[in-house]
Order: structure tokens, then C-alpha cells, then sequence
């Protein structure tokens, strides 16, 4: 009996130094106690099944210990999970039983679908031990795989590894059993390993989150504060080249319009290859030969009648897979970035002489590569793309003839980072360039012939990650002919033209435009009850980094400060609530105020789980360098919004969302918007989601147009014409989603939308800094119009093998405008249906291969 005793406390502290809290045994800058696993090499295959029956299972340390984040922060988790991790010379292999004695909740849906109200299962691989970047796997009770790259404040769902997952259900809950190649991984060379991790089980129907190491919400949290795991030796990377080559084949229906080259049906073939070769365990190269982007969601439709860009995010996995590590700056209140991937392939800038024409609808990407890892302490990122001259053939009365309408370009982005403490303390740097090769005057006239931009920025965060103090600091510079750098200072962004501005002025000689933007900030970013940020930036009037990313304005220096009181822990009647007050003043390099304003915001998540958002914001009244298109300044009315938001609990088969904002401006503007969002989720194989639209604004002076008028002083002579403009708008975004097994799904989207905008009688700017007007006998353009917009499309997809994925996908796309005005929902309505549709069929293979 007494010979027992030692052998029993000897089984009891092996468990316990396999998943109890410890300290850093690795030294590696954990200054609270976390969870150390421990993973064992098994010599005996596992088979994949979602049944931990094989001895190694038996024989490996458990880790048990898992603590609630939600609901009930800091209890131990309701249901007792058991975590086991085995390995071999190719793969990781994670064990979970997750005990249940409730229902447990499986919904089906497509890879890296929402978590929703179904149960899952999370593995989070820190494998560079970086405390920045984590690799995620998670399954539910269905075999539904999500998998993400997590960043300290971003998820990245557009990365798609090939891994493998089977769970089982029974009587006393669900196993769900992981085999993830190491060649989908990145770590160092060490023969020992020690890597981070983060085991996370959610329960569905509780609203339960729990995970191996707890974290409280009161300090900064996520990938910085995981786990340990230990015992990993003497493994590799694998294979070192994956291959996805391609083929589409599409047919379209198209109106031609006025295109006389466009035939009914057209099919195309196409095919291109993705390769992926790993140099190092931590440091991958990506290339793409002819790449297809065809296979995306359409963006949305949108009416922008104002004087900046249309921000659309990117949807190509490509550019999307990996951007983390080319995330630059510190993310204060400059705005704009250096790097916006869409600017490559690209719609072509130039059109043709005539509507007689073919245009292609965006620039062929020839190929791309980007290097990115972390060698060696550093993040390291390298992306070179080449876009092909594009030509539209147009008909000029009876003869045809080609034109050049993007010029052949090449894209290089260059982004490294040092990182210290633990991932605490970072500086880095960025190099962007653009060439192109313009091989005729109009394209001499209208582009950059270079551009370049750069920048570093640093980030540094102490008291346990509580405060952070970063800021970045960026440099362009665009060569080109004299008509392209003056086309430039005319731009929105720039007004060079202003005949009120002291501090700019038009050089219709320069060949080349340098500038800069200063950012700086301090945040409390942890705390159990207060938080906040100060921050300043300053953007030189000649900033310019439109070529490869995407700013709105410059000429601008801005102060904004956040106060923020949070109560993370439940009462008798709320979960959560916060309250945050901010502040904001942006000026020209005149000095003059062009925005400033306070916002109240509050929201609030009952023990129901509905949530609730508060909204009151004021402007004050300053003036708008941009009102006028280059002209001079002009009045900003103060104005007041205010928003409310609803929804109801998202575990329910029937959810509903409600949001509403209203706006009301000095001289009489007003406009206001209300969305509805409803879901129906009966099943575990379906959902449906509808959110209707609708918004209505009047505007006492939209911008018309600008006519010379020598004799009228006050407004440096010319007449500076606007109109009251009234806008309606109704839209439908409806999703419908059928999932017939974890690898075979069924996806739709539709998006009608009808506006319309009728302006008023036509009327002259008074004088400037002022928000008066008089009437204006001149002509004007009739500007009015209603706008019908039908978006949708459908897409199957098999995962017919790991990692080889066939896509059948259909879209149709309907656009119609008339120059009316008033909006007549019945007529509107019957005009879109009415219009003839383009619809554009493919099918699209694509074949994985790892030789």
C-alpha cells in the first residue's frame, strides 16, 4: 500500500506539469502564469477517425484546465474537456474529448463559416513564437473546418492550409481528432521546438468560450498571453513545393451595348498555376503564372456622388493570404495606407475616343510573387507583381482601330520588422514602387511614369502590455511628364488650384511631386475599467501614394483623443457595457478648421444576449477646402447625427437587427437611414439571411459644375455652381446558403438596389468661407437620375480532394439609369426586371499537389 504512495505522486505531478499554470520555463517573456502542454512522438500511424482508440492517445499527457472568458469570467469551463497531442516526422496530431451533458449543436455550413450558435473545437499554433502570429485550426461537432491566421488585432480567414479533421458524436458528448502536415506550419530551425499555443472550445448554446490559458479581458490579450507547447523535437518542414495549377472555362451573355465586337454567347478557356515553395522551415515563396481572380464576390453597388474614392476591400486570395506581415503603420488617425492591393489589376485608366468600343473590364495580372516569413527574429515580406498592356478596339465611323488604356506595369512591395520582448516592442520599415512603361503621349499626359513611397514605423508596449506608445512616419515621390504631375496637384486629394490658399500653388513646370505624413499615439489598451488614446498626425499637401495605395486627402494635421469606461463583468441585468467619449480636430496647412467634432457612443449586451449601440455625434461648424472641386473655401454647417442599433440573441433560430441613424444640418440639409437584418437558421443545413435598406437625404448644395465668370471678383472669377439635391434609395442584400456535406456547399447573393437623385434649381456660391448662395440663369446639365442595380450570384463548391476545389458559379448583373429624378418604387422596380441581364457561367478545377 505505502509503495503505491510514490508512484501516485509521481503520475500526479507529471499531469500536473503537463497542464497545470506555471511560469516561463523558456524564458520568453510571459510574466503571468500560463499553461504548459506537452506533445509526444508516437512511432505507431494514426488512423484519422475522430476516435482516440490508438495507445498513443492513452499515453499522452492531458491538458484539462480550461477557464471560461465568457460568460462567467474566470470560472472553470461547464463541461470538462481533455486535450492530447501526438507527432511524428510530417505531422502534428491534436486529440480533444469534449464531455457534454447537454446538446450538443453541429451546424453545417461552408469552410470558415461563422462560429454562429454551433459547438466548436480551436488548436492555435504559435509556431513562430513571435506573441503576434498564430495559426488557427477549429472544427465543430459536423466536421466543419474554419482555419485563420491570427494577428494581436486581426483574423485572417482567407488563408486555406490542407489539413485534416474527423470528429464523432456520442452519448457522452464529441471527439474531434486533428492531423495538421508541418508543411502548412512555420517555425524555426531549432532542434528543440517551444511553441505557443491556445486550446479554445466553445459551446453553443451557452454562449461559452473557454481556452486551456486564461486571459483576462482587463489586460491585452490574444496571441501575447498563450500557452506553451513543449516537447517537439527534431522535426522538419516536409515537402517543399506545392503546386495548384488551374483551369476555367467561362461563357457569358452579355449586352453588347454599343460594343460592335462583342458576340453572344463568348467562350474562353483559361489556366495559370499558384506554387508555393518553402526556402526555409519559417520563410515561404508564392508565385502566380496567369493567376485567375474571376472566382470572387461582386462588390457591392454603391452611389458616390462626393469628391473621394470608393474604398472596396480586397476579396483575391492571393493578395489577401499572408497580409499581415505587410500591415504597416500604427494605425492612428492619418488614414490612408501605403500598400492597397487592388491598385494591381486594376480597371485600365484610359478609355477610348468612342462608345463604339471594347473595353476590358481589368488589367491581366502576367504574374506575381511575394516572399514573406519570419527568419530569425524579423517579419519579413516581399511582393512583385507584372500587369500586362491593355488595348481596347474602338470604331471610329466605319474604320477600326486600337488604342492603349493601361500600359504594361510593374508593382514591388518590400516590408521587414524587427521585433523585441517578445513580440512587446517592434520597429520596421516599407519600400513601395511602381514602374511603367508609357509608350504613347495620352498615356505620357495622364500617368506616373514612377512612384515610390516609404516609410517606418515603430510600436512599443509596457506595463504588462497595458499602454503602447507607436507611430510611423511615411515619404512618396511620383515622377512623370509636366501634364501628369499637374493633373496630379488637381486631383481631389490635392486642390492645388485653390485661388484661396496661401500655402499652394499649381507648378505646371514640375516633373516630380515629394512629400510626407507624420503619425504618433499613445493608447491604454488593458485595464479593467479604463481606456483610452491620444493621437497627432501630419500630411504634407504633396503627399502622394495612389499609385500602389490609398489615401483620401492630404493637407491635413489632426488631433483626436478616446476616453473609454467599460464594465466587462455581468450584473443583475447587462453582461457588458461601455461608454466612450471622442474628440477629433483636423486643419489645413493654412491653419484653417476643416473638421472637427465629439462623439458619445455606448452599447450595452444583455444576460439575453441582445445587444444595443448608442450613437450621438456633433460638427462643428469650420470650413470645407473640397466643397467647391478646387475652388475656394467654403462654409461647414454644424450638423448633429445620431444612431441607434439593436439585435437580437444570435443563438436563436430566428435572429432580427435593427439600425437607424438620422442627421440633421445647419441651413436646412437632412438625411436619414434605416436597415433591417433578419435571419433564419431552422436548419443545420441552411441559412438565410435578408437585410432591406432604405435612405432618403436632402442637401441644400450638392456641386454641380464650375463655368469662368471674368467679371464676378468675390469668387476669384468664376462661378462656382451647386443645386439642393434630394436622394432616395431602397436596397435588398439576401444571402441564401445550403450545405450538403462539410466539403459540398451552395451559396447565394442578390443585391437590387434603386436610387434616385433629383436636383433642384441651379444656384452660384456668394462668397467665400460663407454657406450662401444666389440664383444661377446659366445652363446647367441635367444631372438628375434613377439608378436600377441587380447584383447576385450563385456558387457550388466541391472539395472534391485536399486541397482541390471545383467551383460552378453563375452571375448575373443588371444596370439600368434614366435621367427622371423623383423615385416611383413600382416603376423603378418594373424598370429593373425589365432590363436584360448579363450572366456570366464558369467552372473552375484546381488540383493540389505536393511532389
Amino acid at each position: 500500500m505505502h509503495r503505491c504512495v510514490p508512484i501516485a505522486l509521481l503520475v500526479a505531478a507529471q499531469a500536473a506539469i503537463a497542464q497545470s499554470p506555471s511560469g516561463d520555463p523558456a524564458g520568453h517573456g510571459h510574466d503571468r502564469p500560463i499553461t504548459i502542454s506537452r506533445a509526444v512522438r508516437t512511432t505507431t500511424p494514426i488512423q484519422l477517425d475522430g476516435r482516440l482508440t490508438e495507445a498513443a492517445w492513452a499515453n499522452a499527457p492531458v491538458t484539462d484546465s480550461f477557464t471560461q472568458i465568457d460568460p462567467d469570467e474566470g470560472r472553470p469551463a461547464s463541461q470538462r474537456t481533455e486535450v492530447r497531442v501526438l507527432y511524428d516526422d510530417a505531422f502534428l496530431y491534436v486529440g480533444a474529448r469534449l464531455y457534454d451533458t447537454g446538446r450538443i449543436v453541429g451546424r453545417l455550413g461552408r469552410r470558415d463559416m461563422d462560429f454562429g450558435d454551433s459547438d466548436w473545437f480551436g488548436v492555435m499554433i504559435d509556431s513562430y513564437l513571435d506573441h503576434r502570429t498564430a495559426f488557427g485550426f477549429d472544427v465543430n461537432p459536423a466536421g466543419v473546418r474554419h482555419d485563420e491566421i491570427k494577428t494581436i488585432d486581426v483574423d485572417d480567414y482567407s488563408w486555406d492550409p490542407v489539413w485534416e479533421a474527423a470528429t464523432t458524436v456520442d452519448s457522452a458528448g464529441w471527439t474531434a481528432e486533428y492531423r495538421i502536415p508541418f508543411s502548412q506550419l512555420r517555425f524555426s530551425n531549432a532542434r528543440e521546438q517551444v511553441w505557443g499555443v491556445q486550446f479554445e472550445r466553445i459551446i453553443g448554446r451557452n454562449r461559452e468560450y473557454s481556452v486551456s490559458t486564461f486571459i483576462p479581458k482587463s489586460i491585452r490579450g490574444g496571441v501575447p498571453q498563450y500557452g506553451h507547447l513543449l516537447g517537439i523535437e527534431d522535426i522538419r518542414p516536409g515537402k517543399r513545393v506545392e503546386a495548384l495549377p488551374y483551369t476555367v472555362q467561362r461563357a457569358s451573355w452579355v449586352d453588347p451595348g454599343a460594343n460592335p465586337y462583342r458576340g453572344k454567347p463568348e467562350w474562353t478557356t483559361q489556366g495559370g498555376l499558384d506554387l508555393l515553395i518553402r526556402a526555409t522551415s519559417s520563410l515561404t515563396v508564392n508565385a502566380a503564372f496567369n493567376p485567375d481572380f474571376g472566382q470572387v464576390e461582386v462588390d457591392p453597388a454603391v452611389v458616390n456622388l462626393g469628391v473621394y474614392e470608393t474604398f472596396f476591400d480586397e476579396k483575391r486570395p492571393f493578395f489577401i493570404e499572408g497580409s499581415e506581415i505587410f500591415d504597416f503603420g500604427a494605425q492612428g488617425t492619418s488614414g490612408g495606407q501605403l500598400f492597397y492591393s487592388r491598385r494591381v489589376g486594376r480597371s485600365p485608366t484610359l478609355g477610348p475616343p468612342t462608345a463604339a468600343s471594347d473595353m476590358p473590364d481589368a488589367t491581366t495580372i502576367l504574374g506575381a510573387a511575394k516572399i514573406s516569413g519570419k527568419p530569425a527574429g524579423w517579419s519579413i515580406g516581399v511582393l512583385e507583381a507584372v500587369t500586362a498592356r491593355e488595348e481596347a478596339r474602338y470604331r471610329d465611323g466605319t474604320s477600326d482601330a486600337r488604342t492603349t488604356v493601361e500600359p504594361m506595369a510593374n508593382y514591388f512591395v518590400g516590408r521587414a520588422r524587427r521585433e523585441f520582448r517578445g513580440g512587446q516592442s517592434l520597429f520596421g520599415g516599407i519600400l513601395t514602387a511602381v514602374h511603367r512603361d508609357l509608350d504613347s503621349p495620352p498615356l505620357e499626359a495622364s500617368l506616373h511614369r514612377a512612384a515610390y513611397a516609404g516609410g517606418v514605423d515603430f510600436r512599443h508596449e509596457f506595463r504588462n502590455r497595458s499602454w503602447a506608445l507607436f507611430g510611423d512616419a511615411e515619404v512618396s515621390h511620383v515622377r512623370g511628364s509636366t501634364a501628369a504631375i499637374t493633373a496630379t496637384q488637381r486631383l481631389s486629394r490635392h486642390y492645388f488650384q485653390r485661388p484661396d490658399a496661401d500655402h499652394l500653388e499649381v507648378d505646371e513646370n514640375a516633373t516630380s511631386l515629394t512629400g510626407y505624413s507624420v503619425n504618433l499615439g499613445v493608447a491604454k489598451q488593458g485595464g479593467r475599467n479604463w481606456r483610452g488614446s491620444l493621437g497627432a498626425a501630419v500630411v504634407s499637401p504633396t503627399y502622394e501614394v495612389n499609385d500602389l495605395g490609398f489615401a483620401v486627402r492630404t493637407d491635413r494635421a489632426d488631433a483626436q483623443a478616446v476616453l473609454t469606461y467599460l464594465q466587462l463583468q455581468p450584473s443583475t441585468r447587462l453582461r457588458r457595457w461601455n461608454v466612450s467619449l471622442i474628440g477629433r480636430s483636423e486643419h489645413n496647412h493654412d491653419w484653417q478648421p476643416i473638421l472637427n467634432f465629439a462623439m458619445l457612443q455606448a452599447s450595452a449586451q444583455t444576460l439575453g444576449y441582445w445587444n444595443f449601440t448608442v450613437q450621438l455625434q456633433r460638427f462643428f461648424k469650420s470650413y470645407d477646402d473640397r466643397l467647391t472641386r478646387g475652388g475656394p473655401l467654403a462654409l461647414r454647417p454644424q450638423w448633429t447625427s445620431a444612431s441607434v442599433a439593436v439585435s437580437t440573441d444570435g443563438r436563436r433560430p430566428l435572429t432580427a437587427g435593427l439600425h437607424v441613424n438620422a442627421q440633421h444640418y445647419e441651413y436646412g440639409g437632412w438625411g436619414w437611414a434605416s436597415r433591417l437584418s433578419l435571419g433564419v437558421k431552422t436548419s443545420t443545413r441552411w441559412n438565410l439571411s435578408a437585410g432591406p435598406a432604405v435612405s432618403r437625404s436632402f442637401t441644400p448644395a450638392q456641386y454641380v459644375t464650375q463655368v469662368p465668370d471674368p467679371d464676378y471678383a468675390p469668387t476669384f472669377g468664376r462661378r462656382y455652381v451647386f443645386a439642393p439635391l434630394w436622394q432616395t434609395s431602397v436596397g435588398l442584400e439576401t444571402r441564401f446558403n445550403v450545405t450538403f456535406s462539410p466539403t459540398l456547399t451552395l451559396e447565394t447573393y442578390i443585391q437590387p438596389l434603386l436610387s434616385s437623385a433629383d436636383y433642384g434649381s441651379p444656384r452660384t456660391l456668394e462668397a467665400p468661407r460663407t454657406y450662401r448662395f444666389n440664383a444661377y440663369a446659366g445652363q446647367v446639365p441635367n444631372l438628375d437620375f434613377n439608378l436600377r442595380s441587380l447584383r447576385g450570384n450563385a456558387v457550388l463548391r466541391w472539395e472534391w480532394r485536399e486541397g482541390s476545389t471545383l467551383f460552378v458559379a453563375w452571375q448575373q448583373r443588371r444596370s439600368d439609369s434614366e435621367p427622371i429624378g423623383d423615385f416611383d418604387f413600382g416603376r423603378d422596380r418594373r424598370a429593373l426586371f425589365q432590363t436584360r441581364p448579363d450572366n456570366i457561367f464558369l467552372v473552375k478545377m484546381n488540383y493540389w499537389l505536393n511532389p
